[in-house]
């Protein structure tokens, strides 16, 4: 028996779901699905073929595991366990190279979900709506802190030519407003990575932020992941813009801190 959720699975190319553990049974039933069809469901590192991700020695067989370099079943008792992850012996080298050198140990050909990468513009659009959202609490919070003082509501760039006389009641201003900002936006990065797996703008387009296998984001690593964008941006942007060209479709960002952006749709 497999677990019950949402299962995706392929024919002739086509990726389709989701559908119930009752519906993934009943296509098994009438030969849809064969033991060599590749299915998926949330919580898997990858596509694998049926008879694997549902037949003996499944997830549910806590005997075995799946080898994060081959994507193939093991005994547990001929493999090792690093971070999370299962590994063979005979692809323990293999593992901790491509960790040395900051790939990720997965299976070959899997993708953490049914609809593969969020790309270059589609990110650049969520990141637009965030951008837009984040720019007018921005501008509310900076005004209510003009309020506090120069007793008045200060738009965003006010004032361009202070008094010399209140230049530390002015630099005092500037510095809580840019620690301001900063406190929304990794507020806004955490809220809402740490409960839905993306923001409104992400969320908007369909799209979330994953780790290499699939799992979701730490506290620590959504943090980090927010401060790493500053890398992204000093690059002259060539840190977003690297998400155009690389194989799974990662920023600057993610490389840092091993995340993924994936379409939640179609």
């Amino acid at each position: 028996m497999c677990f019950s959720m949402k299962w995706y699975y392929s024919v002739s190319q086509q990726r389709l779901g989701p559908v119930s553990d009752t519906e993934l049974a009943a296509l098994v039933a009438n030969g849809t699905i064969t033991p060599d069809t590749q299915v998926w469901r949330e919580g898997m590192a990858g596509w694998l073929p049926y008879s694997q991700a549902c037949g003996p020695g499944s997830n549910e067989d806590p005997d075995h595991a799946i080898c994060a370099v081959s994507g193939q079943r093991y005994p547990k008792s001929q493999m090792l366990q690093y971070e999370g992850r299962w590994v063979s012996a005979e692809h323990r080298d293999v593992f901790f190279q491509r960790l040395r050198e900051g790939m990720i140990p997965a299976a070959a050909d899997t993708m953490p979900g049914p609809y593969g990468y969020g790309g270059f513009w589609i990110r650049f659009g969520a990141r637009f709506i965030d951008g837009i959202l984040l720019t007018v609490v921005g501008q509310v919070t900076n005004g209510l802190l003009g309020i506090l003082f120069y007793s008045r509501f200060v738009w965003v760039g006010q004032p361009a030519q202070p008094d010399p006389k209140a230049l530390p009641l002015y630099f005092t201003y500037v510095a809580i407003t840019m620690l301001a900002g900063v406190g929304i936006g990794l507020g806004y990065e955490w809220y809402f990575l740490a409960k839905h797996q993306a923001t409104l703008g992400k969320m908007a387009l369909g799209l979330k932020v994953v780790r290499a296998d699939g799992s979701r984001l730490s506290s620590g690593r959504i943090i980090g992941r927010y401060f790493s964008t500053i890398v992204s941006q000093i690059t002259l942007c060539i840190g977003y813009m690297m998400a155009g060209w690389d194989d799974e479709k990662r920023a600057l960002h993610d490389r840092i801190c091993d995340t993924r952006v994936i379409k939640t749709r179609a």
